[in-house]
């Protein structure tokens, strides 16, 4: 069993605004995509949420991935940092990047929310849905 699975089973449901109380976040694959499940609308925009709110990621990489002065855009297939796959992006959000303002699950996300971001990013940045 996972890291991500152990924590995911551990923390139960997650909210998902006011529509839809609580939903089981299945463990993502770290792979050059992940799962279809990770993609589904309720989590995109759970990830959503989470970078426009209490992730503060928007605050760098702006409402629409667009970047700004202080962080790259997000919005193609690759970036300045990273090569775009589900994998990068999960272990950017989960791990930081040292030497920039790039932390280590930004605004004390949690492991289940790490996923959901990086989902959201992932399906942004691939064309999948819009920010």
């Amino acid at each position: 069993m996972t890291r991500a699975l152990r924590l995911l089973l551990l923390s139960g449901a997650l909210s998902l605004g006011a529509e839809r109380a609580h939903a089981q976040v299945p463990a993502p694959a770290r792979g050059p995509a992940p799962d279809k499940a990770m993609l589904a609308p309720a989590t995109i925009d759970a990830g959503r949420k989470l970078f426009r709110g209490k992730g503060t990621c928007s605050g760098c990489h702006g409402d629409k991935l667009q970047g700004g002065p202080v962080a790259p855009g997000l919005t193609g297939p690759s970036w300045r940092h990273i090569d775009g796959s589900y994998a990068a992006i999960l272990d950017r959000v989960d791990h930081g990047l040292a030497g920039t303002l790039m932390v280590a699950h930004p605004g004390g996300l949690e492991e289940p929310q790490v996923i959901l971001v990086a989902s959201y990013v992932y399906a942004v940045s691939h064309g999948l849905t819009k920010p």
